[in-house]
């Protein structure tokens, strides 16, 4: 076997197992009502698509309302803490939030967030559609804009 094929395979069970570990159990499946199902489905495909496009599920920042994801082709050194050292993407839940995942927020490697640089909250298929300018952005160039 080459090593090209070695590494394929490699990829291959590393995508497989960070999938299994996300994987909604049948027994959780059936407690959960027809909306929760529906909601799960599409956090489910919104989580492979990332993930094709070479996006890292973050279960360190992710909790029971937030589910993250991060960019690792975009690190960067930040100047501090304030600074998002790589480009992440986030959708919340709450119990009063019907419309989730109706909106995702996606901030930019480099900014600060909130007051300080790239921060945006957009329908999800305003980020499918801008995800490249997204990917593609390094500390210093033009903030895109999205939606």
């Amino acid at each position: 076997m080459s090593r090209n094929s070695d590494a394929k395979k490699a990829r291959r069970k590393k995508r497989q197992t960070a999938r299994d570990e996300r994987w909604i159990p049948d027994e959780v499946k059936d407690q959960l009502d027809d909306v929760d199902v529906e909601l799960a489905r599409a956090v489910e495909t919104f989580d492979e698509w990332l993930t094709s496009r070479g996006w890292t599920f973050d279960a360190e920042f992710s909790t029971e309302t937030l589910i993250s994801w991060f960019y690792e082709p975009s690190a960067a050194a930040v100047v501090d803490d304030a600074h998002e050292p790589v480009t992440r993407i986030w959708i919340t839940a709450s119990g009063a939030d019907d419309d989730f995942p109706e909106r995702v927020t996606a901030v930019l490697v480099g900014t600060a967030g909130e007051g300080g640089g790239a921060l945006f909250t957009v329908e999800p298929e305003a980020l499918l559609a801008d995800i490249a300018a997204v990917e593609n952005y390094r500390p210093g160039d033009a903030i895109p804009v999205l939606g």
